[in-house]
């Protein structure tokens, strides 16, 4: 059943002021602009259960032009109250545009995952509007930046800028775009506000960006995204990495059983 859009927002949110006021900002209240947000998330994840999609990631090599790894994947994200479930089954494994064997594609995606681990990028399965909520406003300053310059995906936004109070890994800094009339999040640009340095291994650079589009039933879900970083590893070893993550087909609750992510799970 297509999901209908709130009429009326009964709900009244409890929440500190946010930098710009409505005076400042021609009438617009950016309070009431966040209660309409987190009025229209909160809609969709009452409905929500559990999504799979076709997923392809790719890396291009530093000229930016040919194509160096492909992954053909399946991504299922199952969503609980408070967290959500998130695995993923790669499927094929393209290296300079050929078919990898099964053996060379695990031994990469075991690095991988290896590396995953220690940059802590975020995943799909995160609440990207959690900074707004009551519980974690109190960890950020939220500065709306008023009305895109640009169409965000060809679409009108608002623009909120959102920046951690203190220095964290589980921390984010991002530019937030949300859609003018329904309030669905269409695009995040962040970082963290702290990046990993260990021992062996130190981030210097990660930039993240994730688009979100509707589906048939008028859920808002990711379509893309796009990371890239710079560190350096064990004994000063550069380490730079870019990609971009496609999300295609997407099935809406289709009642995924827990068994799907007995291997790995948020």
């Amino acid at each position: 059943m297509r999901l209908i859009q709130l009429a009326v927002i009964c709900c009244v949110l409890i929440i500190p002021a946010v930098t710009a006021t409505a005076q400042d900002l021609g009438g617009i209240d950016p309070e009431a602009l966040i209660e309409r947000i987190l009025a229209t998330d909160q809609f969709q994840r009452d409905h929500l259960e559990d999504v799979t999609f076709s997923s392809e990631y790719v890396e291009l090599e530093e000229d930016g032009f040919r194509e160096k790894v492909r992954f053909v994947k399946k991504v299922y994200v199952k969503y609980f109250a408070d967290t959500a479930w998130f695995t993923e089954k790669y499927l094929e494994y393209y290296k300079d545009g050929k078919l990898m064997s099964d053996a060379d594609k695990q031994k990469e995606v075991a690095d991988r995952i290896d590396k995953q681990k220690k940059r802590k990028p975020r995943n799909i399965s995160y609440p990207m509007v959690r900074p707004f909520y009551p519980e974690q406003r109190s960890l950020y300053n939220i500065e709306y930046a008023g009305v895109a310059p640009d169409r965000i995906d060809e679409r009108v936004c608002h623009q909120f800028r959102v920046t951690a109070l203190q220095p964290a890994d589980s921390l984010i800094n991002g530019d937030y775009y949300f859609e003018a009339e329904i309030f669905h999040l269409v695009r995040v640009d962040f970082s963290p506000s702290e990046l990993v340095k260990k021992l062996m291994f130190k981030l210097n650079e990660l930039n993240m960006s994730l688009l979100y589009g509707p589906t048939a039933e008028g859920y808002w879900l990711p379509r893309q995204f796009d990371i890239q970083g710079e560190g350096k590893a064990a004994f000063f070893i550069g380490v730079n990495f870019a990609g971009t993550e496609y999300y295609r087909n997407p099935v809406v609750n289709s009642g995924l059983d827990d068994s799907t992510f007995e291997v790995t799970h948020d």
